[in-house]
């Protein structure tokens, strides 16, 4: 097993929030985040700019870079990707990409029971993810989908905490199909936090050192761009879903 990185840059721009985080071995040197109306292109340099001055720190080639991959914000994922991806070819650094939800779910309070990512997907459907947690730790219960916001809660069935921005849009859909098992965290107290995107990276990192590769690293969008939504008959929504509750995949941190 390799040891975790001594710095990671990471970057989160999944959503409206563009987030930048400076981390060492686990502690936080600072952390940027910003709430935009339009796209992060040219918010996500300054606060780059601007966490690594507030740390007094300056990148060099062992560090490595993080970021989202989605899904989420097409838009916001790719001025993510392809700036991390500039940083890379320009500084040496090791690349890794961090599933947007799973980063989301560590927001949460590490209290026991199921926690459900949601992120406003529009086209009335919700970007999810349904986590469980024990006493080992948080779990991911099967796959990310697209999908309707009630349908997704009638698949739940059961008590379950819903974090992200889709709260906002949907959580009186959440609390009418499950009553007082529906908990809703709004990201205006619980934003997305770049800091957790570092913290899966450099759990991953901890038991493979390779990162990925700089060339064939995309986006994770889960659903077709619009137009070609437009020329298809079907849609997510219109797929049932499956929660897997036999196949969890462990959240490592």
């Amino acid at each position: 097993m390799s040891s975790t990185p001594s710095r990671i840059l990471a970057i989160d721009t999944a959503t409206w929030n563009c987030g930048v985080a400076l981390v060492r071995d686990g502690v936080v040197l600072a952390e940027r985040a910003e709430r935009t109306t339009s796209n992060h292109a040219g918010t996500l340099p300054r606060l780059v700019a601007e966490t690594l001055a507030a740390a007094g720190e300056r990148l060099e080639r062992a560090d490595v870079i993080a970021v989202t991959i989605g899904p989420g914000s097409f838009t916001g994922l790719r001025i993510a990707l392809g700036f991390a991806k500039g940083l890379v070819f320009a500084g040496g650094y090791r690349l890794v990409g961090v599933p947007t939800l799973d980063a989301l779910a560590l927001v949460a309070p590490a209290v026991p029971g199921r926690v459900c990512t949601v992120l406003d997907a529009r086209k009335r459907e919700v970007y999810a993810a349904l986590y469980e947690r024990d006493a080992t730790g948080l779990a991911r219960l099967g796959e990310p989908r697209a999908a309707g916001a009630e349908r997704l809660a009638e698949a739940i069935g059961g008590s379950c905490t819903f974090i992200g921005d889709a709260v906002e849009a949907y959580g009186d859909v959440f609390q009418r199909v499950l009553g007082a098992g529906a908990t809703l965290l709004a990201s205006a107290t619980h934003p997305p936090r770049a800091a957790m995107v570092a913290r899966l990276a450099a759990a991953r990192l901890a038991r493979t050192n390779a990162g990925d590769d700089v060339d064939t690293l995309a986006p994770m969008y889960l659903r077709p761009p619009e137009a070609e939504l437009l020329q298809s008959a079907h849609s997510p929504s219109r797929a049932p879903i499956a929660l897997d509750f036999v196949d969890k995949v462990p959240i490592v941190y």
